[in-house]
């Protein structure tokens, strides 16, 4: 228990540092560095793999609050769609194939290549041996996006406007929906369902959404609760590599968030010129991740939220599902290649 909860107390400082340094991801990064150091310099520290599905029920339920049905017309909606599915498939691939010639096995291929979805994909690598490829270069793959979002905002290439407010659901809401999602989430994973926590927590809280009738964000302190806990469960696992690799993780993170983001780019174009919206709005709805930004940037600009956060939300939910699938079909834990 005691190491426990050191595990906890490490990663929650280690949030906090990353989060008042204002860092991406902050919590989860944060968490996981701090663990990780202790780790490596032969702390004893480590969380119970159980953690994960109340993790990932939390995950669902905060994704599936955001997820709004006020859409276009629907002939416009499934072209965008197919376009978001041409996007995946087109991303996916070449990210696999770069990775593979890298050594890497086809876990941390799948996971790594992903364009997207990193505390998932973050949750999904605490099954292979070594999680620290996947998380270094998914982390890379934000910065990056995080960093455009701010030098687009920094030099006012699109104009911006207020923010509008949620409503905050109480602590009693939000752990209702949390444990319907992990009850739901029980049975889905006997049925062997990919994921499936974080799939009913998307549709408990989507559900609840949209009883309410107005936008809802959990609690506060849900999400970076999560975060450190996720962050201190993969941080606990990572072995160290050295820094030549580092620097080649690094490396390969900025090459597949700069061929994710073009490919994302051109699709958007497509999809953008033939429906007559905006290609900005279609690329943040496109764009390979970091979905706060993206979800933000389409706030503060007046673009349309909803297309934004439905794109985002479905494009999770389709990596969440294919890479569970694969982790299931081809062995967790395999050793890389």
């Amino acid at each position: 228990m005691m190491i426990w909860l050191r595990t906890c107390a490490l990663g929650a400082a280690g949030g906090w540092l990353a989060h008042r340094a204002g860092f991406p991801s902050d919590w989860l990064l944060g968490a996981m560095l701090i663990v990780a150091l202790a780790a490596m310099a032969g702390l004893d520290v480590r969380l119970p793999k159980t953690l994960l599905a109340p993790i990932q029920a939390c995950l669902g339920v905060a994704v599936g609050l955001r997820l709004e049905f006020d859409f276009p017309a629907p002939s416009s909606l499934l072209f965008s769609v197919a376009g978001l599915l041409l996007c995946l498939a087109t991303q996916i691939p070449l990210g696999q194939y770069m990775l593979r010639r890298l050594g890497w096995s086809s876990q941390e291929a799948v996971m790594g290549a992903s364009p997207g979805a990193l505390s998932i994909m973050a949750a999904l690598a605490t099954q292979l041996d070594n999680p620290i490829r996947v998380i270094l270069s998914q982390t890379v793959r934000v910065i990056a996006l995080v960093a455009l979002v701010s030098v687009i905002m920094l030099l006012e290439w699109v104009p911006t406007l207020g923010i509008p407010t949620s409503q905050e659901l109480s602590l009693t809401q939000t752990l209702g929906l949390v444990f319907a999602a992990w009850l739901l989430g029980r049975g889905g994973a006997w049925l062997k369902i990919p994921a499936s926590y974080i799939l009913t927590g998307v549709a408990v809280s989507a559900t609840y959404g949209a009883w309410l009738g107005t936008p809802a964000v959990p609690v506060n302190g849900l999400i970076p609760v999560s975060m450190i806990l996720l962050g201190a469960l993969v941080g606990s696992r990572l072995k160290p590599l050295p820094a030549k690799d580092m620097l080649q993780l690094l490396l390969v993170g900025l090459l597949i968030s700069v061929s994710s983001s073009v490919i994302s780019l051109l699709w958007a174009f497509v999809v953008g010129t033939w429906l007559g919206l905006p290609v900005f709005q279609v690329w943040l709805a496109y764009a390979p991740g970091a979905v706060e930004a993206m979800i933000y940037l389409a706030l503060v600009t007046g673009l349309d939220p909803s297309w934004v956060i439905f794109h985002h939300v479905l494009r999770i939910l389709l990596l969440g599902l294919c890479a569970g699938w694969l982790m299931r079909r081809a062995g967790a834990g395999t050793a890389p290649a």
